[in-house]
């Protein structure tokens, strides 16, 4: 066994977010020379009050010149008590950076991810993540990226709140910092001089950020009466905005089909 790769394949699974509980599994298969092979392991994340379990399958595979093993991907499952409604994806690593393994179940749980990236030829950029649209033959969704040109500022979003952590830098920038990673982050609301348990969730594709009260029921939904010339907003007028809104996505994915050599790379 080449311990210089297995101590480096070592911290790539820590900074994944699988932690230390493969290692002796990893030697052991290290050891026995396998061309290729796959390690499970099972994580537990916290919803409101309710518990979800991701699957994980990690693939590993040998160089064939050498003998250096290579961290490929792996696939992540979120466990539902309803077999077909079961969210599932494969999720690439490139030279030990990908999704962690905590950003993959909020990818799975619909959340948008924020990520630092570099395409092709190295060159960094950074975009939101989001899995959208129907499943492929591989049992995958699209990666949908929202990048910086899409003008998303979840900052901004969160301010048009009365969130009382909002009140320090400090705590905004913690905020923030968590959102980004996809969390759905617990915050305070202060209404009618009480203060409210809510949680948000940064919303990229329609520039705003989702709010869910505890019982995990979202909030602020609906159209607003319009008290202009029209009492209300007609059928008509909200598939105008619905169609501006699908149209302004799909110029995002024009626009990234464009651009050459894209690959993602956390």
């Amino acid at each position: 066994m080449n311990k210089d790769n297995a101590d480096y394949l070592k911290e790539r699974l820590f900074f994944l977010g699988f932690g230390d509980k493969l290692n002796e599994e990893l030697e052991k298969k290290m050891k026995a020379g396998e061309e290729r092979f796959k390690l499970p392991i099972t994580a537990e994340f916290t919803k409101g009050d309710k518990k979800e379990i991701v699957e994980y399958s990690l693939d590993f595979s040998k160089s064939k010149q050498n003998d250096m093993y290579f961290l490929n991907n792996y696939r992540a499952i979120l466990a539902n008590a309803e077999p077909d409604k079961e969210k599932s994806q494969t999720f690439y690593v490139n030279k030990g950076k990908g999704v962690t393994a905590k950003e993959a179940y909020n990818l799975l749980d619909g959340r948008a991810v924020h990520k630092d990236l570099t395409n092709r030829e190295g060159e960094p950029y950074k975009a939101w993540l989001q899995l959208t649209g129907p499943k492929d033959e591989n049992g995958n969704q699209k990666i949908q990226q929202f990048h910086s040109a899409w003008g998303y500022n979840v900052e901004k979003s969160l301010h048009k709140h009365p969130i009382k952590e909002l009140g320090d830098q400090i705590s905004t920038a913690e905020l923030v910092k968590s959102m980004e990673k996809g969390n759905l982050q617990p915050v305070t609301f202060k209404k009618d001089g009480n203060e409210v348990k809510m949680y948000v969730e940064a919303n990229p594709r329609e520039r705003n950020v989702n709010v869910y009260n505890e019982k995990m029921q979202k909030q602020f939904q609906g159209v607003k009466e319009h008290t202009g010339e029209s009492k209300s907003k007609g059928k008509d007028t909200v598939q105008d905005d619905e169609k501006e809104k699908k149209e302004k996505v799909d110029d995002v994915d024009a626009r990234e089909s464009k651009t050459k050599g894209r690959k993602m790379s956390a």
